[in-house]
């Protein structure tokens, strides 16, 4: 919902404001600019002289964002090389170049900072938040960026005829709604407290809303367009919802990267787009990118991206032993590859750096709790069937197997860095005791075998787990499977391995056509923000994908009451979403942990060891350590924009 309001005389003083969040920048971010001279890259000289471009001081904002580099003035020029995995790969896009907010978050992951937004001020009851923008903000075609883009963007989000997907603008039980003061100043409001919403912003997940320019995007809707729908029948399309979604796709859907007449915020922006038959991507500098550094010089300093796209992992490694990658982590760095990486440093003329994973377990086992079989449902639900499970998993053979002895048995909990941190919930039920194992089984009903050694159901069927796996994604699951398929069958339980591609993996779960899938364990450090698997809080907690659908109301058809235990945690987070003070979601959290305790949902099975990432030598200003999360992208997040070849 969206409101224009006239403006006041104090356009940025909310009327039930009392907290202010000033926009002091702090750490690697400065407030001010510089009394310098603006500075441009060379390759657009030519462009301002023949007058395409206007000066660089006219395409930057009043204010504009100035980053502090890590070791320092950088030099303009180069491509930065790195490797696709296949035409689909907007999660490497996203976490490269689109993390660009009202907000972001400082390189420590801990305090949130302006970014487009210059400041904000919070009601006491964190239901009013107020924004202004930076002063002569532009998108990349160097049309005004305004508070009317961020209303577009909520009203395209919220629109019933094409159910956009956004964990905050359009949630069901408290949807945002905008209030337009200004061209720089707008209001997010909301009937309910919403006490997370800064720490949302701060995220990956909170730029939806700067990524849909309303001078741009609206010609295709048909309520700012009549001829929206005509439109997009001549292009071929049923309607306009089509249209708007290959030309304007919101959310985070490769469609987004086809289009490169899509003005964005970014510091790149595409001229050779992410198609499913394309070969590479190319990225060209934003002449009105809104940040400079130190003494002035508009960022970028690298020229452009050219991500090369191949389906083979083999190929990328290949292109990084060959110092033909600058800088990379995704797909590349995985456990096999580390002591080739580390070798081939000289010849390939790169190092190592280090990347803290936020993830906990390098593995979560998810049983449908759901299961439509209600044989398996059953078994499932039970709590001595999960514990079962668990003992018999031999975590140490597979750590030093797959993971050369990095990491320590670990179930789905906080990390050790954590605040949240509860070894005694981190390491229970990890001992590998077979004969406990054996017990927790026969106590969950499964006390006969038959002649092949398995288990047998309350039916009679052999207790058999079809467990759903991407291997593409993370080629270590595999392996990790292969060997707890053998443990499980000591005890008798069958487990057959399904590695199929991440389509089929995600299709199967609103249709409940699953036994189990495993992912790595979200939330170790995003423990607040990413509950998915201490209680069903959306679609990725696979385990109860029915009740997170009670829960959420995003698809009432599917939605099953929850289990009592689980809807006092729902009850909890909604009052922790709701609170304003940190202390007191803190502890709402622990209290979702400890009924995650003693429930134990989900089943663990190492501690993510840090990995690693490589970088040319000759790229500087790469923070030699970083944290790897979807929330906090990696690297976008240690502001790339001021690397530099030196």
């Amino acid at each position: 919902m969206v409101k224009r309001i006239p403006h006041p005389d104090a356009h940025v003083r909310a009327a039930r404001s009392s907290k202010v969040l000033a926009a002091l920048l702090s750490g690697l971010m400065l407030s001010a600019v510089p009394a310098l001279a603006f500075e441009q890259a060379p390759m657009l000289d030519e462009r301002v002289e023949s007058g395409d471009l206007p000066p660089v001081d006219e395409r930057l904002p009043k204010n504009p964002l100035v980053v502090e580099p890590v070791e320092g003035i950088g030099k303009y020029g180069g491509v930065w090389r790195m490797g696709m995995r296949g035409g689909d790969d907007n999660g490497l896009v996203a976490k490269t170049a689109a993390y660009e907010g009202l907000v972001r978050y400082d390189h420590k992951w801990e305090k949130v900072v302006p970014n487009l937004a210059e400041s904000w001020e919070i009601s006491d009851d964190a239901t009013e938040y107020t924004f202004k923008l930076r002063e002569g903000l532009k998108w990349s075609d160097g049309q005004p960026m305004t508070s009317e883009d961020i209303a577009f963007a909520v009203e395209m989000f919220q629109n019933p005829e094409y159910p956009a997907n956004s964990n905050w603008i359009d949630i069901k039980d408290n949807p945002v709604k905008v209030e337009v003061v200004d061209d720089l100043t707008f209001k997010f409001i909301f009937d309910k407290p919403n006490g997370m919403l800064m720490d949302t912003l701060a995220t990956i997940n909170g730029t939806q809303v700067l990524t849909i320019p309303k001078h741009y995007c609206s010609q295709f809707s048909p309520d700012h367009n009549p001829d929206a729908d005509k439109m997009a029948k001549e292009e071929g399309h049923q309607n306009w919802t089509f249209l708007m979604q290959q030309k304007c796709a919101w959310g985070w859907e490769s469609q987004r990267w086809a289009n490169p007449e899509l003005p964005v915020m970014y510091a790149w922006r595409i001229t050779e787009p992410l198609t499913g038959d394309a070969a590479r991507v190319v990225w060209e500098r934003n002449p009105y990118y809104f940040k400079v550094d130190a003494e002035g010089n508009q960022l970028p300093y690298i020229d452009g991206l050219d991500m090369r796209v191949s389906r083979s992992l083999e190929e990328l490694t290949l292109l990084a032993l060959n110092g033909e990658i600058d800088f990379q982590d995704r797909h590349i760095a995985t456990n096999a590859n580390q002591a080739v990486f580390y070798d081939g440093q000289e010849k390939g003329d790169y190092h190592l750096g280090k990347v803290i994973q936020s993830v906990s377990s390098s593995l979560v086992l998810q049983l449908n709790f759901n299961h439509d079989d209600p044989v398996k449902r059953a078994l499932f639900q039970d709590k001595d069937f999960r514990i079962g499970l668990s003992h018999a998993i031999d975590r140490q053979e597979i750590i030093d197997v797959v993971f050369i002895g990095q990491g320590e048995p670990f179930q789905v909990a906080p990390r050790p860095e954590s605040p949240f941190y509860d070894e005694e919930m981190a390491k229970q039920y990890t001992e590998f005791d077979p004969e406990k194992a054996v017990e927790r089984l026969e106590a969950a009903g499964l006390t006969e075998m038959n002649g092949d050694g398995i288990r047998l159901m309350s039916d009679g069927r052999p207790a058999r787990i079809v467990v759903d796996v991407i291997a593409a994604l993370r080629p270590e699951w595999i392996d990790m499977l292969e060997l707890m398929q053998l443990q499980l069958a000591e005890v008798g339980v069958d487990i057959e391995i399904n590695n199929i591609d991440r389509t089929l993996f995600y299709d199967k779960r609103p249709s409940n056509d699953y036994d189990a899938q495993v992912w790595a364990g979200d939330g170790g450090l995003d423990v607040m923000q990413e509950p998915r698997y201490y209680f069903p809080s959306g679609e990725e907690s696979v385990w109860a994908y029915k009740w997170q659908a009670w829960y959420t109301g995003a698809n009432q058809q599917i939605a099953e009451e929850p289990a009592d235990w689980a809807k006092e945690q729902m009850a909890l987070y909604d009052e922790l979403k709701g609170e304003g003070d940190a202390d007191r979601r803190a502890e709402l959290m622990r209290e979702i942990l400890a009924i995650a305790k003693e429930n134990f949902p989900v089943i663990g099975v190492s501690l993510m060891p840090d990995g690693y990432y490589i970088a040319k030598n000759n790229l500087k200003n790469v923070a030699p350590s970083m944290i790897n999360a979807w929330l906090f992208p990696e690297p976008a997040g240690y502001d790339a924009t001021q690397w530099y070849f030196e």
